[in-house]
């Protein structure tokens, strides 16, 4: 067959030449031999050289059936490799779909694993004792709720009472909200508006469950267990006083609200109810815990050295000699505070998504607001004991007070030799003021250089609202505004508000510098005033010693806010002198008085105004 296989189409084709003229054999040849070549070539060589070894008496007829019988076996070799084909192609797109599959499959795995990670992390943060809780957490608490139930929008409302915010009764105001929701923080709900306050009721009827949209979360009915003779049966599992609001169609309730237009979808408002203990009570309780824990500690401790004492000297104590095991069984007085209940409501819904929430889901957040209020309450307690025990440190205060005297001996040395100078120059009617603004310089100065004392009092979570309103009259005094020292919508001090000011003493103490003490001041607001200013500064039996007593920081600033008012005061009594001898000397005159006209003491200067 090799040797066919070199045969050339003119060896193997019959000659034309007997039944076309030369010219035309010419035009095949040059023309088509090619053609012939690359198409039939190769088949007929292989033909002819299998009917060569063959030999048949048919040729025409061998030829003919061998090439039927190849063209056959040819269209099935194509056939079966274009099926083949067909198949690869179709193995590459199922594997294209099988990989697609397994890719979003791991993508939803990864998504799902990620966001179990964040619950599972928050919770952990939450139920970890050694959690301290910090602002940032509420909103943590929010962007873990809203992924878990899958919501749209996700916020946090606390519940305030009455007068504040221009409402005549309790309302709720929203202060944290997840991204996109942020329009939610300018806005309030007041009482008895819309179904979220089911949440916050304590305690509803059964028979209201459904009236107020609540959902009782699915608990496990533990068997009965028969108490042993002679022994108290085990306590009843106590109820869960608060209960979320669900509702899986918002436009099947009537009384929903709505902030903005209507849009379909689901609700849910879980309660956040813990035990505060910001408060001056709570501080109260553990002053005077730590104080009797210190006065056993040391009577104990006497007691033991008189032991000692009486056994070293071979004395046997009054009673005999106590067990060694008396001390053990001694059991540690917990420390009690009292608490306000604080109530917040999280809220969480899908509108326009359209979509309802998943009742396991609610489980989880459920568990997760829970611990969070546990959290804050225990950090609470922990932060009132740790500012109890800073400021009962009586090593620690004599220390700071120590300071104070270096610092004010030091100032004093660095202002007499400029004080007396002036002082030489001053005239008589005013030296008292020359001697208040020196004060008021001094006590700038000792802020100055104890900074870090002032700024450490930021670490404080409680302050009484003698204390607020000192702070608060140091802010007035230094120019800031109501709305920059007030919280949002309230007209009570906030101690987390005002703290801020001392966060940077450095701050407060150049703006205090700043202020112009001398000379008229008009246009002034009401709570700019010197007479609000220091309604402010002095509350009822605060002075030197009462707030050195609080903590020396906070004498710093009580002496500040002191020393800038005397200083204002002075300008004021002294300008008042002059005005009133200006006056008598205008009566004096009478008809005869030919100088300037002398206006009113109110129009002179706003301050006047309370002091005429």
């Amino acid at each position: 067959q090799a040797f066919w296989h070199k045969f050339s189409v003119r060896r193997a084709l019959p000659r034309f030449s007997r039944i076309r003229d030369h010219s035309r054999q010419e035009d095949m040849d040059a023309g088509s031999e090619k053609y012939l070549e690359e198409n039939v070539g190769g088949v007929l060589a292989q033909a002819l050289a299998e009917m060569a070894v063959a030999q048949p008496k048919d040729g025409v007829g061998f030829l003919s059936s061998w090439l039927k019988s190849y063209s056959e076996v040819n269209k099935a070799k194509k056939a079966c490799e274009q099926e083949e084909q067909d198949l690869e192609e179709e193995r590459a797109l199922t594997r294209a779909k099988l990989e697609e599959r397994e890719e979003k499959r791991q993508q939803q795995l990864a998504e799902t694993q990620h966001l179990e990670s964040l619950y599972t992390g928050l919770l952990d943060t939450f139920s970890n004792p050694e959690t301290c809780f910090e602002e940032k957490h509420w909103q943590e608490l929010i962007n873990v709720a809203q992924v878990t139930c899958e919501g749209k929008s996700a916020y946090l409302g606390v519940l305030e009472q009455g007068e504040e915010g221009g409402f005549a009764g309790p309302y709720l105001s929203y202060e944290y909200a997840a991204k996109g929701a942020e329009d939610i923080i300018q806005m309030t709900l007041p009482q008895g508006t819309g179904i979220t306050w089911g949440a916050l009721t304590e305690n509803p009827p059964e028979e209201s469950f459904k009236e107020m949209c609540l959902w009782k979360p699915p608990s496990v009915e533990l068997v009965p267990v028969e108490p042993v003779e002679g022994e108290e049966p085990p306590p009843e599992k106590p109820s869960n006083p608060y209960y979320p609001v669900l509702v899986q169609c918002v436009t099947d309730v009537p009384s929903m609200h709505y902030f903005e237009m209507t849009r379909l979808g689901a609700y849910l408002a879980i309660p956040l109810v813990y035990q505060s203990y910001y408060s001056p009570d709570a501080y109260a309780d553990a002053k005077q815990f730590e104080e009797e824990k210190k006065a056993e500690a040391l009577k104990r401790a006497e007691a033991e050295a008189a032991r000692a004492a009486a056994a070293e000297a071979g004395e046997v104590p009054e009673g005999g000699e106590p067990p060694a095991e008396a001390a053990e069984l001694v059991e540690e007085k917990q420390m009690v505070l009292r608490g306000t209940e604080v109530k917040m409501v999280l809220c969480l819904d899908t509108l326009g998504a359209n979509t309802s929430f998943d009742e396991a889901n609610i489980m989880k957040v459920l568990e997760l607001v829970k611990a969070c209020g546990q959290c804050k309450s225990a950090t609470e307690f922990r932060q009132v004991d740790e500012q109890v025990l800073s400021t009962i440190d009586a090593d620690l205060r004599a220390q700071q007070e120590q300071q104070i005297t270096d610092a004010a001996a030091a100032i004093d040395e660095k202002f007499a030799e400029v004080f007396e100078a002036q002082d030489a120059e001053c005239p008589e009617e005013k030296k008292d003021l020359l001697q208040k603004k020196m004060s008021f310089l001094k006590a700038l100065e000792i802020g100055k250089e104890l900074e870090s004392m002032i700024s450490a009092m930021q670490a404080w979570v409680v302050a009484t609202p003698d204390i607020m309103s000192v702070i608060a009259a140091a802010a007035f005094t230094a120019g800031y505004l109501r709305d920059e020292i007030y919280p949002r919508r309230k007209t009570v001090l906030s101690w987390e508000k005002l703290k801020t000011f001392i966060a940077n003493p450095l701050d407060l103490i150049s703006r205090l510098e700043k202020v112009e003490y001398e000379g008229a001041r008009k246009g002034l607001q009401s709570d700019q005033k010197q007479s609000f200013i220091r309604s402010m500064a002095t509350p009822a039996e605060m002075n030197d010693e009462k707030a050195k007593e609080i903590a020396p920081a906070f004498m710093l600033i009580f002496n500040i806010v002191q020393a800038a008012l005397a200083y204002r005061s002075a300008d004021l009594e002294m300008r008042k002198g002059e005005w009133t001898r200006q006056m008598k000397e205008k009566e004096e005159a009478g008809e005869e008085y030919a100088g300037p006209e002398i206006p009113p003491l109110e129009e002179l200067d706003d301050d006047f105004v309370e002091a005429a």
